[in-house]
């Protein structure tokens, strides 16, 4: 059976996609070998998202909460421009000023409301994030590896130190932007993310969609909890093995789904009602009785994401 297929892994550095051919060969021990790399990365994230970060952790780094730190006294516009040009950093600079930028973001986490418990939040979901998209970049290659000393031969080690270690490196450098994109969601409301996209003259459909995604997402793991804690209560999973248990926790996060999607819907009504009453879409422009400040803060966090975007640049 085939090892390897003959497919290219991919690999980003500084913006430029580079092919490496993956070789390919044959063996009577492939099929077990290409069933442990597959399960291994497939069940590690699962482990981390449901086993050790859990939908209460998903719900703390996804919801506004009320704080006066360094991040909720920002305008959302200055939020919004510098994650717009964190992306476009990451996506030209090299490996190591996107590492950097990263780096910077992630221990910002610190400075939010229950900071030790955001930071520990952050490099979880980073590190899920960037495992399960490292594993499905390199699984075929490393089927091939741990085929080759299975059956008795040398193992590559250059790929370790070379294309794996620059592809971890760029999607740890990418995972900033997911990182300061849920910033954006945990210190800013939904009513001045909407305020700063009406700035900036995005229609208003598209604009109660992304207010809407924001207040839904919360909702939605609140409900998802809730149901699955019924199940477990209920006697789901209570013959396995407790080493099981994430595992356990994902299938039943699966079947309440349905549910939690029924409730949603269900409340719909609601949020059409409410956004009528308000008047929503009824004018071009609206007004508000409180104005976001704009302050020395926010000079210095533009002044700092356009600085990484003209080093980039340069280098």
């Amino acid at each position: 059976m085939v090892v390897a297929s003959s497919l290219s892994a991919c690999i980003c550095e500084r913006g430029v996609l580079q092919f490496t051919p993956i070789p390919t060969t044959t063996g009577s021990n492939s099929l077990p070998v290409e069933y442990l790399v597959f399960l291994l990365g497939a069940v590690v994230p699962v482990y981390i998202v449901f086993g050790v970060i859990g939908l209460s952790g998903l719900r703390r780094i996804t919801r506004y909460e009320v704080h006066d730190s360094f991040y909720y006294r920002l305008n959302p516009g200055t939020k919004v421009v510098a994650l717009f040009l964190v992306a476009l950093t990451i996506s030209s600079a090299g490996l190591y000023l996107g590492l950097l930028a990263t780096g910077i973001i992630l221990g910002s986490y610190a400075t939010l409301i229950h900071g030790k418990e955001k930071l520990e939040l952050g490099t979880l979901f980073t590190i899920a994030v960037v495992w399960g998209t490292v594993w499905g970049a390199v699984s075929d290659r490393l089927s091939f590896i741990i085929g080759q000393e299975v059956n008795g031969g040398t193992i590559d080690t250059s790929f370790f130190f070379g294309d794996l270690t620059r592809i971890v490196a760029s999607d740890v450098a990418v995972s900033g932007v997911f990182l300061l994109a849920l910033i954006l969601v945990m210190t800013s409301t939904p009513s001045d993310v909407m305020r700063v996209l009406r700035r900036i003259g995005l229609p208003n459909p598209i604009t109660f969609s992304v207010v809407v995604g924001m207040r839904t997402v919360p909702i939605l793991l609140d409900s998802i909890n809730s149901i699955m804690k019924v199940q477990l209560m209920r006697g789901f999973g209570s013959r396995g093995s407790r080493s099981l248990g994430p595992l356990y926790v994902f299938a039943a996060s699966i079947f309440a789904l349905i549910p939690a999607l029924i409730y949603l819907l269900r409340g719909a009504r609601n949020m059409a009602i409410s956004t009528g009453t308000r008047a929503f879409g009824a004018y071009k422009n609206r007004t508000y009785v409180k104005q976001p400040p704009f302050g020395p803060a926010d000079v210095a966090v533009l002044a700092m994401a356009v600085a990484f975007l003209a080093v980039s640049i340069v280098i």
